[in-house]
């Protein structure tokens, strides 16, 4: 049975895993490529298997810098300058390979993340209540006013892998791993492991993306890393300041 791509483009949000998270997209600000906000209703009621799904990898990225900002509940986060901190969280970053919690009603609700910097978040598990987080990055500086669409992270790379891996849980069926490291290639992003030195990790991780990803996947199984049911540049690119 051939895969069915869901035509996503067409609405201005998704719904992921029945309903355990909510993202929508608006305008960012000048110098920014995206600004997306996922809400998470209870965040303690995701299960293990929609955290799988919801959870982005251990990751870094080739040039933009990343931002994190929590507006409701407690998340966790990874990055290696923060330390851990007690409190009510609603995310937690992991940066670095240390995690991190943060809360809206922190001091500053508000994680960066450089490129380059391994990284992954979640919202906390323990936290029983509606989490709210914001997540801007700043235009590639590949990206000009000449091209049609932001490239590095953006609303096209979002909206594809979302809608991909909800595909993939309705039909019952396996990510390609090909097809996933296409959609991370091509949004500047490559996978992060906390082994050995960081330099060696990144060639390891950039150069898998570019030979199962875009060679294998993109040169010879003719996967795309943007599909018109999931993104179509009519429908979904807001206007942004370069």
């Amino acid at each position: 049975m051939s895969f069915v791509r869901t035509k996503t483009a067409e609405s201005d949000h998704l719904v992921s895993c029945d309903g355990a998270r909510t993202t929508k997209w608006q305008t960012p600000q000048t110098g920014n490529s995206v600004l997306e906000i996922q809400t998470y209703p209870d965040s303690s009621a995701i299960t293990k298997s929609q955290r799988e799904q919801l959870v982005p990898p251990y990751h870094w990225h080739w040039y933009q810098e990343e931002h994190f900002t929590v507006t409701q509940g407690y998340a966790d986060c990874l990055p290696s300058p923060v330390t851990m901190l007690t409190r009510n969280s609603t995310f937690v970053f992991t940066l670095n390979g240390k995690d991190t919690k943060i809360s809206a009603t922190d001091p500053n609700p508000r994680i960066n993340i450089t490129p380059g910097a391994p990284h992954t978040f979640a919202p906390d598990p323990s936290y029983k209540g509606p989490c709210v987080i914001e997540i801007s990055a700043e235009t590639s500086p590949l990206s000009s006013e000449t091209t049609s669409t932001d490239l590095g992270v953006s609303e096209r790379f979002f909206r594809n892998l979302y809608s991909y891996l909800e595909d993939c849980s309705r039909q019952n069926t396996s990510p390609s791993l090909p097809q996933l490291l296409l959609f991370l290639d091509s949004a500047e992003v490559s996978l992060a492991w906390d082994v050995g030195p960081r330099w060696l990790m990144q060639y390891v991780t950039y150069g898998l993306g570019v030979v199962i990803g875009r060679w294998i996947g993109g040169g010879l199984l003719g996967y795309k890393g943007s599909y018109l049911e999931y993104y179509n540049p009519e429908l979904n690119e807001t206007k942004k300041g370069k």
